[in-house]
């Protein structure tokens, strides 16, 4: 039996004003630890159908976030998958998003959450929702149902049977709708108190110094390797398999084409004919007769192609690029 574990974060409640509506902190902290079945869940256009119960198991476990600094007091709910949520807002969270947490040593204490908004999660009561394709309170797939507890054997045969009417009599898209819309309501409400503001923005703040922080270590890290004996090496290498490749100009006019390019190298394509040049160095441009000669041209003005590394590989028509 497989088993999936996830890891979330649920900032503590520090006022009572919350207590009216209980926020996912609350719902979390009432969730608990434990197992969790997962119920098979089908979408489609605007539509969903249940079926059975997935074989996996998903374990959710509870254990106190290590703080530093200023840092608000966390509680995490962590798997070995490491796959983390933070809530979406200090004040009042309505959901929980998806985020890596990234820090290096050199980033002397800062954090910093890179999150993927499309991808949240939502306790209520005894279900938990993930959630794909978010893009606001009203826009979002249900992706994945779960429910406390596990079963086998004989029960897990019984409760298999009977999931699809569980599910249905869940109103799982009304139910999680409804919890959206109040939510949402109720935080934006906080938002706008002294209070909920200054924490609110303390959050955000402290999240842009660590972005901003780590921003600054992978750029010195990146430099220190390019600037390395074997950041060198693999540059060079890099420049001259740009060097190598090539960029195919085919004349699909219907009239010779005049090139000239390299070193005084002169060549006629005709109609339906192509040629390869280098990618990085092989500027070509378009040439004209010249008087009493007919194998070597004169350049113009008109560039075919740059041979400054761009467009390697690909292929040109001279419609396009002839003046």
């Amino acid at each position: 039996m497989k088993t999936k574990n996830y890891l979330f974060y649920a900032c503590l409640v520090f006022t009572g004003v919350l207590n009216a509506q209980e926020d996912q902190t609350a719902k979390a902290t009432k969730m608990g630890e434990g197992k969790f079945m997962s119920y098979v869940i089908n979408y489609d256009n605007g539509n969903y159908t249940y079926a059975g119960i997935n074989k996996e198991v998903w374990s959710l476990t509870v254990r106190p976030f290590h703080e530093k600094g200023n840092q608000i007091g966390t509680k995490e709910f962590e798997t070995s998958r490491e796959t983390m949520y933070y809530p979406d807002e200090d004040v009042f969270p309505v959901t929980y998003i998806n985020g890596l947490p990234t820090a290096h040593k050199a980033m002397a204490g800062y954090e910093y959450i890179n999150y993927s908004n499309d991808t949240r999660m939502v306790i209520l009561d005894e279900w938990v929702y993930f959630l794909e394709k978010y893009k606001d309170k009203d826009n979002y797939v249900i992706k994945t149902v779960l429910k406390k507890g596990e079963k086998t054997g004989l029960k897990a045969m019984k409760a298999a049977m009977g999931a699809a009417k569980e599910m249905e009599a869940a109103k799982h898209k009304e139910t999680l709708q409804k919890y959206l819309d109040e939510g949402f309501k109720k935080q934006a409400e906080l938002l706008l108190t002294p209070e909920g503001k200054q924490k609110s923005d303390l959050a955000k703040a402290k999240n842009k110094a660590g972005e901003d922080r780590w921003t600054l270590v992978v750029d010195s890290i990146n430099g220190g390797y390019w600037n390395s004996a074997e950041g060198k090496r693999v540059k060079a290498m890099n420049d001259k398999k740009s060097g190598q490749a090539k960029i195919t100009l085919v004349n699909d006019l219907s009239v010779d084409l005049l090139l000239c390019h390299g070193q005084g190298v002169s060549t006629r394509l005709k109609p339906g004919e192509k040629r390869e040049f280098n990618c990085s160095g092989d500027k070509v441009k378009k040439g004209k007769p010249r008087a009493n000669n007919t194998t070597q041209f004169d350049a113009t003005d008109v560039v075919l192609l740059t041979g400054d590394g761009s467009g390697c590989g690909n292929t040109v028509k001279a419609s396009s690029v002839n003046k």
